[in-house]
């Protein structure tokens, strides 16, 4: 029994043991202008990609337009994110472009962002309605966590640096169009998944079983 509950508890520290902290801060100056942002990644590389979303309508089951919508990787259809040159970068002379449209930042799994932050270019453009824009945190089913959306004012607000606190199982990142972004940085870690009903079962039962031995 005492080796049930031993080999239990090693799954379970190892489940523990894969979540390790990412801290990856993206300039896009490492790469040249036009080249895949998915090469400028670095340490981030494991974790995700971009990707050129698009919005995909909700159905019921009976295929009925319900009114919702959620976003997909569309990039086989739009092509990949670029890097760009631009006169307008915060920092160096590149930017991460997707020629005014928005861009996904997609985790291979569900992440908990503990802090991310971008920086919009210096051009001054890009939406001027209050609270018209947002920074926007997806699940895995491609729809906005909405508690966690960021509100912004995007148009007049050159090099404005967009922050979020933390925000659990994360899939994607989707930063809003008609601006290029600048100085990413995000810190995140793996979710750590529940454990399997199996194991959790498993090890309830032999502690069960050494407590009778027990007594």
């Amino acid at each position: 029994m005492k080796q049930l509950i031993a080999l239990s508890a090693l799954a379970l520290a190892g489940v523990a043991a894969q979540a390790s902290t990412v801290d990856a801060t993206l300039n896009f100056d490492d790469v040249a202008a036009g080249s895949s942002a998915n090469s400028a990644l670095g340490s981030l590389a494991s974790l995700a990609q971009f990707a050129n979303p698009d919005v995909e309508w909700d159905v019921d089951e009976f295929g009925s337009y319900t009114g919702g919508f959620h976003w997909i990787d569309a990039t086989a259809t739009y092509g990949e994110v670029l890097v760009g040159a631009s006169a307008y970068a915060v920092s160096g002379g590149n930017v991460l472009s997707n020629s005014g449209q928005p861009i996904l930042l997609v985790f291979n799994t569900p992440v908990d962002i503990t802090s991310f932050s971008v920086q919009q270019d210096t051009s001054g453009f890009g939406n001027l309605q209050d609270g018209g824009t947002y920074l926007s945190f997806l699940n895995a089913s491609g729809h906005e966590i909405s508690a966690a959306n960021v509100f912004y004012t995007q148009g007049g607000q050159p090099g404005l640096s967009i922050q979020s606190g933390a925000v659990g199982k994360v899939s994607a990142v989707l930063l809003a169009g008609g601006v290029s972004y600048d100085n990413l940085r995000i810190v995140a870690t793996p979710a750590v998944p529940e454990p399997a009903a199996g194991l959790l079962a498993l090890l309830g039962a032999g502690i069960v079983l050494a407590r009778r031995k027990r007594g």
